[in-house]
């Protein structure tokens, strides 16, 4: 499968990149175009990550506890290598750089909560030319599992072959959820527009996903003295946005994202259950690039709104 993709004209990005077919650079904005990352071994891209977050629990009682907050991450991917099939090898790690809660009114959590400045997470991933992920690993399964729903919905995988605006595809794929029954995520994608972000030429990727999965668990407290008793989440993630491509560059300049999971959590034991709360959690998540670090040494930034 890998043959089609001409090693020269090959390129990565961290969602995903998009060159002309043929790496030519005029074309009308008609004219399909060749999806395919550009990155090399040994170059970093830099993205900042700002997400707003609202998330609203109520109890089994009807009481409401609800949270705003705010944080900003760093985000550095670096290409290791790249092997005989194509796939590249890459480093992810994210490090939050601001933690803010603006308001709430669960209290007792925030007077145990601890700012998360500093915290850092890391990722390994191999991805094919055309974005889709072969593999994604960790030290950390709860992390893989974030991953998997939180961000490669929104990276699709993109056709083998040139496309033209107006497109629109859908990809599957199954997430292993610890605890649980492996969840099938259904995502849609659409080449949309063109837009000028920054100094760049962008083509506008639409896209929308959904992910519903069933995980089990052990409550600290509401099994206690109940017989075969276990915990029950039940949750649904979607993911709306889009993704900015400098297609000349190869390399993605922007991704918007609303990020929204509705889930239920019940305890049950043989054919009771009972419910302990419901809860809905929207990330409005935005990531911009900052800085390219090449393997000569040569140092860019960028400035993207």
């Amino acid at each position: 499968m890998m043959s089609r993709f001409s090693l020269w004209c090959r390129g990565a990005g961290w969602l995903a990149a998009l060159v002309l077919s043929g790496c030519g650079e005029n074309f009308s904005s008609s004219s399909p175009i060749f999806f395919e990352f550009k990155q090399q071994p040994g170059d970093k891209y830099v993205y900042k990550i700002a997400d707003e977050v609202q998330w609203a629990i109520v109890d089994s009682a009807g009481k409401v506890f609800d949270t705003h907050h705010v944080q900003e991450q760093k985000s550095v991917m670096k290409f290791l290598s790249i092997d005989s099939l194509a796939v590249r090898a890459i480093d992810l790690s994210f490090i939050i750089t601001y933690d803010s809660i603006l308001s709430t009114t669960d209290t007792v959590r925030l007077k145990k909560r601890k700012s998360r400045v500093g915290q850092k997470s890391d990722l390994h991933l191999r991805m094919n030319p055309n974005g889709r992920i072969v593999a994604v690993t960790s030290t950390n399964p709860k992390l893989t599992f974030f991953y998997e729903t939180g961000y490669r919905p929104s990276q699709p995988a993109f056709p083998e072959h040139a496309i033209a605006r107006g497109y629109s595809w859908t990809q599957n794929f199954i997430v292993n959820v610890p605890g649980g029954e492996p969840g099938k995520v259904a995502a849609e994608y659409q080449f949309t527009d063109f837009e000028r972000i920054g100094e760049f030429d962008c083509a506008v990727i639409a896209f929308k996903s959904e992910l519903h999965y069933v995980e089990a668990y052990k409550p600290k407290e509401a099994c206690v003295g109940i017989a075969d008793c276990i915990g029950q989440y039940d949750s649904r993630t979607t993911s709306v946005g889009k993704l900015y491509f400098a297609y000349r560059e190869g390399m993605v300049v922007k991704k918007e994202n609303l990020i929204t999971t509705i889930s239920t959590m019940a305890v049950k034991s043989g054919d009771k259950s009972a419910k302990l709360s419901d809860s809905e959690f929207r990330d409005q998540e935005k990531i911009t690039l900052v800085a390219i670090y090449r393997n000569s040494g040569e140092k860019t930034t960028f400035e993207i709104e």
